[in-house]
């Protein structure tokens, strides 16, 4: 049945924009599949991921050592979360010619899940225009290393109804003001 709160933070990722629909609110969000892929074990010690913002692909290794690796997200926007044999042939060949040992790794799975993308590639934070409705969303495939911070501002937002500096210019009114931000730090929301 109906459930009734004094604020709502609306924090679904990929699927904001139907959510958003619910309370009437258009936001200027894309959704596109992105995929990743594992291998089987490598000798431990790796290090840290290792990016090309060349060839839009990342590889990082798991505590177990398998190799991780993943590129920009899907071209067309799509609810999918079925990952194909085009991901796995074009990532395979960007990783080897990135880092040549991993030719002789096996693949042992893939999948796809989906993210939310906002027109500047940065997230979207604070007041929707809809009484008692809060989001954050549009982070694109960075949002589980800055959400720590953009938790605590949101946190804090809705504790205090005032806008914290830190999120301040994450706003959804940016848009009509065309105060885009432009924010392609990341491999793989290029």
């Amino acid at each position: 049945g109906p459930i009734s709160a004094g604020v709502v933070l609306s924090a679904v990722g990929g699927r904001v924009t139907p959510v958003a629909a619910m309370a009437d609110l258009r936001l200027p969000i894309r959704t596109h599949p992105l995929q990743a892929l594992v291998t089987n074990a490598y000798a431990p010690g790796f290090g840290p991921i290792v990016a090309s913002s060349e060839l839009l692909c990342y590889v990082s290794q798991t505590g177990r050592g398998q190799m991780l690796m993943g590129a920009e997200f899907d071209s067309q926007p799509s609810y999918s979360m079925q990952s194909s044999y085009e991901f796995l042939q074009t990532v395979s060949t960007k990783m080897i010619h990135m880092l040549p040992f991993l030719r002789n790794l096996r693949i042992l799975r893939q999948w796809a899940g989906i993210c939310d993308i906002s027109p500047d590639y940065s997230p979207i934070m604070g007041f929707t225009g809809v009484d008692g409705l809060l989001i954050t969303t549009g982070w694109g495939t960075w949002g589980f290393k800055a959400i720590p911070a953009g938790g605590e501002a949101m946190a804090e937002l809705i504790a205090t109804g005032v806008t914290p500096k830190l999120i301040a210019s994450f706003g959804l009114a940016r848009f009509a003001a065309d105060h885009a931000m432009a924010d392609q730090g990341s491999a793989g929301t290029r």
